[in-house]
């Protein structure tokens, strides 16, 4: 057999095995990436509906120093502090290794775990839109849209449809607003990445083979239209009786 023929015949039987493989997948990582970018990525975060971030006024006085939070928290080997504007009101946001401390700026007494009434003003003030809310519940473990947090608040509003704001508990802030616009781009994302569990990791074994093989499918492809036009023998013509 020709060795251009035979070289071709296994191009091809490579191509077909990995396509029926990585077909589907090939058609997911399309849609997914269509889906993706149809949808501006300020629509997928709800930054319409999130407030701005108000800064606390530079003459502001408080009655608890830096120095003073820190000894109250009780935390040791502190990463940072910071001031902050909290329902309203200055609050000293600590963190440690492995735990926050929330503490009043003006009394020193924490703020933390978060109280439904106090989780309520925050989540109203991190939210701009023309909704309400329809339901607050405590939710021990969160769902897949928080990556499965908790303990946290669940606020429910009104409008737009099916919207939620998330805040943590322990950490005393708003954690997410997710929107039926986000949780169908995050099941694509889900789709695109092949991380069906947290959908955060895009280098899990799974997704470097699937992509190794449409890169063969790829190639085998671009070998097959290669023979195919520019090396494959091509019949002679027979030539017309005089």
């Amino acid at each position: 057999m020709n060795k251009k023929i035979k070289f071709a015949a296994i191009l091809t039987r490579t191509h077909k095995w990995i396509g029926l493989l990585v077909g589907l997948q090939l058609v997911m990582w399309t849609v997914g990436g269509f889906v993706m970018a149809v949808f501006p990525i300020e629509t997928v975060r709800s930054e319409a509906q999130i407030a701005k971030v108000k800064a606390l006024p530079a003459d502001l006085s408080i009655n608890i120093s830096a120095e003073k939070a820190a000894e109250l928290s009780g935390l040791d080997e502190l990463l940072g502090i910071q001031l902050e504007n909290f329902a309203g009101e200055p609050a000293w946001r600590l963190q440690a290794k492995e735990k926050t401390a929330l503490l009043s700026a003006s009394s020193g007494q924490s703020l933390l775990p978060l109280d439904k009434d106090t989780a309520r003003k925050i989540i109203i003030m991190d939210y701009v839109g023309k909704g309400k809310i329809i339901a607050l519940e405590r939710v021990e473990k969160g769902p897949v849209e928080v990556r499965y947090r908790g303990p946290l608040w669940r606020a429910e509003f009104s409008e737009p449809k099916n919207y939620t704001v998330w805040a943590d508990i322990n950490e005393g802030r708003i954690i997410a607003h997710r929107s039926s616009v986000w949780r169908l781009f995050d099941f694509f994302w889900m789709l695109h990445i092949m991380d069906y569990g947290d959908r955060d990791d895009f280098n899990h074994p799974l997704l470097i083979f699937f992509a190794f093989s449409a890169s063969v499918f790829t190639l085998t492809g671009i070998g097959l239209l290669i023979h195919r036009f520019l090396l494959r023998p091509r019949p002679r013509r027979k030539k017309n009786p005089q």
